[in-house]
């Protein structure tokens, strides 16, 4: 098995929306507080493009065999300045194919990432939010230095 990792490319956009879309179900699937509102190929080709335009965001696939077996997602964000100033860099979406989890794939993904944030100079860290409810990705990001800082919490408006 050999795993190229790169940067994602326009070209990239017909593959990546499908996976993009399980994700999106997946999270759903793990808290019906999840609800993916309808995205059409074409809405999202073109977020995909506007957003590998953009300096302060970052995307990077993961190919086997010419096949996409991965992606992930990151941008910069203002960190408060209770928090240190500056800026980290935040997780967007991540995704690796079942057959390929658990081979490196995603902590190859996140490396690239992490090169990204480091080449723009400013960034101190990185922040980003898990579900609580999935436990196979807190573990993965867990595995590979990250723990928990903020928990955030949640009520519906009527309850609270």
């Amino acid at each position: 098995m050999t795993i190229e990792i790169r940067p994602c490319r326009p070209s990239d956009g017909a593959s990546l929306h499908g996976i993009w879309e399980a994700v999106r179900h997946h999270n759903a699937r793990i808290d019906p507080r999840i609800v993916p509102e309808a995205v059409s190929r074409a809405e999202f080709l073109a977020g995909l493009e506007a957003s590998l335009q953009r300096p302060a965001a970052a995307a990077f696939v993961a190919v086997d065999k010419g096949e996409l077996v991965g992606f992930i997602s990151a941008a910069l964000e203002a960190t408060q300045p209770d928090r240190g100033g500056g800026s980290h860099a935040t997780i967007g979406y991540v995704y690796v194919d079942p057959r390929m989890r658990r081979a490196g794939v995603g902590q190859g993904l996140f490396e690239a990432v992490k090169r990204w944030a480091q080449d723009r100079g400013d960034v101190s860290h990185f922040e980003m939010p898990v579900l609580a409810a999935d436990e196979e990705a807190a573990g993965f990001w867990r595995s590979i230095g990250f723990s928990p800082f903020i928990e955030r919490l949640w009520a519906p408006l009527a309850d609270a």
